[in-house]
C-alpha cells in the first residue's frame, strides 16, 4: 500500500537520481535529498534588467511577500548535464557549472537565432558523450519550419542544428535519450500525418523517420529498454472522440508492436525506476471529446511490464495566470529511485504546485 506525504508549496520536480532531484521554486533551483528531503540551494537566475532598478525589481520579484501573494510557476525546463552543469529554458537559455565562483546562472546568446520558441515540457536531453543539450521548438499556429535547438555547455554556443518542414510537423513533443541504442528520439505531432517518431544516431548530423501516420504514433514520452521501448499516446482535445489512448510496446528484434494498456487521457511524462518498473502521467484537457474521467493520474509499470492506475487527482483550474488550464502531474526526468516519487500536481484540486512524495511499495 502506497503512501503520500506532502512535501513543500509551490515546488517544482525537474530531475532525478537514485539519491536526489532537482527542483525549482520561482526562480531558484534546488537539489532535494531523497533520504531525508532536505533542500539545499543550488543557483538562481539573474535579474533580468541590469543596474540598481533591475536588482530592485528583482528582489522584489522574489520576495516571499510576493511569492506568497502571487506565485509564480518559475522555471520550466531544467537538466543536468553528464558533468553537472545545468541548463534552464526560461525567457531566455541559462547554464550553471557546479565549479563556478557565483551560485547565479549565466545568460547564453540567442540574439542569432530569430524568433526563437522553447520546448514542450520534458522536452529537454542531454546526451552523454558530448554533453550537449538538445529541444525541438513547441509551436502553434504557425506556418515557419521546426527547428531544433542545441547547446554546447563547453563552448557556450546555441545553435540550430536541424529544422523539420511545416508541411511535415507541425512541432516537436520532445527530445529523448536512448542509452541501450546510443540513440536520440524525436517524438513530433499533431495531425495523423503529423504524428510520427524519428531518430538521430550522430547528434543531428542526419535524421532518419522512423514510422508514423497516425495518433497513436502521437507521444510525448517514451520509455526504453534493452528490448523495447513503450509510450503513451498523447491523443489531446483536439483527436476524435475514438482516440482513447493506450500505451505501446515496439519489440526491436520483430519489429512488431503491441497495444498493452488502454489510459484513456494522454500520457504527457514517462520515467523508469531503479527496480525496472516505471511511471506515467496522463493530464486532463479540458474540452477533450474523448469519454474520460476529469482526472490526471499516475499509471505503475510493474517488473514484469503490466500497467496500473496508482493514483488519480480531480480536475479544479488554479485560475493560476502563468500555467496552462490542464490538470497535470509534473514527473522528473531521469531514474527514480525504487521505493519513492516526487511529483508535482498542476490543477489539481487542493494539490496545486505542492510537492509529494508517493512511497512505492
Amino acid at each position: 500500500m502506497q503512501t503520500t506525504k506532502r512535501l513543500a508549496t509551490n515546488l517544482i520536480v525537474h530531475t532525478s537520481t537514485k539519491e536526489s532531484m532537482l527542483c525549482s521554486r520561482d526562480h531558484t533551483v534546488y537539489r532535494l535529498d531523497l533520504a531525508n528531503h532536505h533542500l539545499s540551494t543550488v543557483c538562481h537566475l539573474p535579474a533580468k534588467d541590469p543596474g540598481l532598478v533591475g536588482w530592485l525589481k528583482n528582489k522584489l520579484a522574489r520576495s516571499r511577500l510576493r511569492q506568497w501573494l502571487q506565485p509564480q510557476l518559475g522555471i520550466e525546463h531544467l537538466i543536468e548535464t553528464s558533468d553537472g552543469s545545468l541548463v534552464m529554458v526560461y525567457d531566455r537559455i541559462y547554464l550553471f557549472r557546479p565549479d563556478q565562483q557565483t551560485m547565479s546562472a549565466s545568460v547564453l546568446a540567442t540574439a542569432h537565432i530569430p524568433d526563437l520558441v522553447g520546448p514542450l515540457r520534458g522536452g529537454l536531453a542531454s546526451h552523454p558523450a558530448s554533453g550537449a543539450v538538445y529541444f525541438g521548438e513547441y509551436l502553434n499556429n504557425h506556418s515557419c519550419p521546426v527547428r531544433v535547438i542545441k547547446i554546447d555547455p563547453a563552448s557556450n554556443q546555441v545553435s540550430i542544428c536541424w529544422q523539420f518542414a511545416r508541411d511535415d510537423i507541425k512541432h516537436i513533443h520532445a527530445i529523448q535519450y536512448d542509452r541501450y541504442r546510443n540513440r536520440l528520439w524525436i517524438t513530433t505531432g499533431d495531425a495523423d500525418h503529423e504524428s510520427a517518431f524519428y531518430y538521430t544516431d550522430d547528434e543531428f548530423q542526419t535524421v532518419h523517420k522512423f514510422a508514423g501516420g497516425d495518433q497513436s504514433w502521437r507521444a510525448i514520452s517514451l520509455l526504453f529498454y534493452p528490448d523495447c521501448m513503450e509510450w503513451g499516446m498523447d491523443a489531446g482535445k483536439d483527436a476524435p472522440a475514438d482516440a482513447i489512448n493506450h500505451i505501446y510496446r515496439y519489440h526491436f528484434a520483430s519489429e512488431q508492436r503491441e497495444q498493452i494498456a488502454t489510459i484513456g487521457n494522454p500520457a504527457y511524462a514517462a520515467v523508469p525506476c531503479a527496480d525496472g518498473r516505471a511511471i506515467m502521467a496522463t493530464t486532463y484537457e479540458p474540452g477533450r471529446r474523448q469519454a474520460t474521467p476529469e482526472q490526471a493520474a499516475l499509471w505503475l509499470r510493474s517488473k514484469d511490464g503490466h500497467w496500473r492506475e496508482l493514483l488519480a487527482l480531480d480536475y479544479q483550474d488554479s485560475q493560476m495566470a502563468t500555467v496552462g488550464r490542464y490538470g497535470m502531474i509534473y514527473l522528473p526526468k531521469g531514474t527514480l529511485p525504487a521505493t519513492q516519487l516526487l511529483f508535482t500536481p498542476v490543477n489539481c484540486a487542493k494539490s496545486h504546485l505542492h510537492c509529494y512524495a508517493l512511497t512505492l511499495d
